[in-house]
């Protein structure tokens, strides 16, 4: 009997989990379901079109380059004008209907269930988008990443950070899950080997904007 309680106390432990976790990606759908379109129009800022620009630039011919979270295409318009294949994905079905405007190949899907094969991606751009999952969706997410990059593939990842550590939800009903500098790299080297960690935009009070390139072994 004892068995069975605890069974169920981690059955139910596990639905609630599941049921926060849907809450929280309805919320977000919601908000950028209004934003989006605002979102796609607003300048991407100097620091961001740098480094989106030179990881264009370092695309090979024909490589395929991924990019999670494509929201309105603001990044993946400069993406797709290099050598090799554009794709996108996003949860927001307004995102993807606005890169396809755009001329974009973009889906709806998930960071946490990508619908490519193994070894099928070159290089992974990834910008304010996974700062947005739990911790235990967060690492689904590296592995599913890990899973698509080729051997020696890159991926630059961005997110919002904070130290230390900072989980908490907007006005909008946005979730951020803010990790430090340590933690984001440690999570990060089970993708493959960190070549750059740089932070910027410090406020003061602890946020700051983390961007990394991770290499796959």
């Amino acid at each position: 009997m004892k068995s069975h309680r605890s069974s169920s106390t981690n059955a139910q432990q596990r639905a609630t989990g599941t049921s926060s976790q849907n809450t929280t990606t309805d919320q977000l759908l919601r908000y950028y379901a209004t934003e989006m379109q605002e979102r796609a129009d607003r300048p991407l800022g100097a620091e961001r079109t740098a480094r989106v620009t030179a990881f264009t630039a370092d695309l090979a011919d024909h490589d395929t380059v991924l990019e999670i979270g494509c929201g309105g295409g603001r990044d993946g318009r400069i993406l797709a004008t290099g050598r090799g294949r554009y794709l996108g994905v996003d949860l927001s079905p307004e995102g993807v209907a606005i890169c396809r405007d755009l001329g974009l190949d973009a889906q709806v899907a998930s960071a946490t269930d990508l619908p490519f094969r193994d070894r099928s991606i070159d290089a992974v751009w990834s910008m304010s988008t996974l700062m947005h999952l739990t911790d235990d969706q967060f690492t689904t997410a590296l592995a599913e990443i890990a899973r698509v990059l080729r051997d020696g593939g890159v991926a630059a990842i961005g997110v919002w950070g904070h130290e230390p550590a900072l989980a908490s939800t907007d006005e909008h009903g946005r979730f951020f899950n803010r990790r430090t500098d340590a933690d984001l790299r440690r999570a990060l080297a089970h993708v493959g080997s960190v070549e750059e960690f740089e932070t910027w935009y410090h406020d003061g009070t602890g946020h700051h904007y983390q961007w990394a390139r991770v290499r796959r072994g």
